[in-house]
């Protein structure tokens, strides 16, 4: 079964959202960091597993700081999507636990 992914002005797209609706500084520190983390999700060969590949988006945007500010909820937020892209919305609940 294929996989789905996104771009990365989708990404931008949507960590500008998050920020304008939650508060924080726009903008990406490393756009090349960020494209490089949606680039190699999509290699089979390193992360040929669904969960590996999106364990791989959600800690390398969270931990790498690609973004100027709220990379934490970046990642999770895309992590979400990446999940709802390829079926998988039924563990959206589970992956996001609010406090």
């Amino acid at each position: 079964m294929p996989f789905y992914y996104f771009n990365l002005e989708y990404a931008i797209k949507e960590h500008d959202f998050i920020i304008n609706e939650s508060g924080g500084s726009e903008g990406v520190n490393n756009i090349g960091l960020l494209d490089s983390i949606l680039e190699h999700i999509q290699n089979d060969l390193y992360y040929p597993e669904f969960e590996v590949k999106l364990t791989h988006l959600v800690f390398s945007v969270n931990k790498n700081h690609a973004f100027s500010d709220g990379n934490k909820r970046s990642s999770i937020a895309l992590g979400a999507y990446f999940l709802e892209i390829n079926g998988l919305e039924y563990c959206i609940d589970k992956f996001i636990v609010y406090p």
